[in-house]
């Protein structure tokens, strides 16, 4: 990996969310510094419910990346086990960078959406071994899906909740990250250098890819944004994933996971958002 003779030089906590992440510097017997990334899954809680919360899988995803133009980290060791660590830990090289300061930008947009069309080339054997998508919620069982208590149009979603019973359209099933979104790319002196959080790797809609970010960009830019960043999707070449049902059953996702009040602003831009995609059906 690095070597027989090296030495830890430092460890520091980068912090703490889903997994707690320490940066580990190494230093060769030959003089070479080696910038590695710990990642412990410490959510024990998680990795008893949650089937996307899964360090396996996501050492999966980053072993048959390394063999790709994605820019991910590269894989070194893996304790899913745990054997060795207190709690499943994953070992990877270490990427320099942060998330975008202006994700609105239009050079932006077009890297992040570059990027994306690159990940969504990735077409091995081993994706197909990799767990089908599924949404965080059945969108067939209604009793799980109820309109958020903040919101100032129950009705709008019950209408979304009625479409997403109706089923899924047709897709092509693909490689996808998931949870895309601007916070998951690292910039480095205005180059994207990075993407991270390869957990909920999976065999899905690439429609889902294109929903999670365009959500994201519509709740805190509005929708010229969101489709901004689908423009530039649609101008790599790839065939077109987009359909509305996939971003209607991100964003009911988005409000199970979240059921939390929002700020009013940001309220109102995703029910718009939403609204926008309803009338579409």
């Amino acid at each position: 990996m690095v070597g027989v003779g090296s030495v830890v030089t430092s460890v520091r906590l980068l912090g703490v969310h889903s997994t707690t992440l320490h940066a580990v510097d190494v230093l060769s017997a030959s003089g070479v510094m080696h910038h590695l990334m710990l990642r412990r899954f410490h959510r024990l809680d998680r990795l008893r419910t949650d089937p996307w919360y899964s360090p396996s899988n996501e050492a999966t995803v980053l072993g048959l990346l390394g063999s790709t133009d994605v820019p991910a980290p590269r894989l070194l060791a893996a304790d899913t086990a745990p054997t060795m660590c207190d709690v499943p830990t994953l070992l990877t090289t270490r990427l320099p960078g942060v998330p975008p300061q202006a994700p609105d930008d239009p050079a932006v947009l077009a890297t992040m959406a570059e990027t994306l069309a690159t990940i969504h080339r990735v077409d091995l054997p081993v994706v197909r071994a990799l767990p089908p998508y599924r949404p965080y919620y059945d969108p067939q069982l209604d009793g799980h899906r109820r309109p958020p208590a903040w919101s100032s149009n129950p009705r709008l979603w019950e209408r979304v909740f009625a479409i997403l019973a109706a089923g899924p359209p047709t897709a092509t099933m693909g490689f996808i990250h998931r949870d895309y979104h601007p916070g998951q790319t690292l910039w480095d002196t205005g180059r994207l250098v990075g993407v991270v959080d390869w957990t909920t790797g999976c065999l899905g809609p690439r429609g889902i890819d294109l929903a999670r970010m365009r959500l994201n960009l519509a709740g805190r830019y509005g929708t010229e944004v969101a489709d901004k960043f689908l423009a530039f999707y649609r101008a790599t070449g790839l065939p077109d994933a987009h359909h509305p049902y996939w971003d209607l059953l991100d964003a009911a996702d988005g409000i199970l996971s979240h059921p939390e009040p929002v700020p009013s602003a940001e309220a109102a831009r995703f029910e718009e958002w939403v609204a926008r995609l309803v009338a579409c059906f």
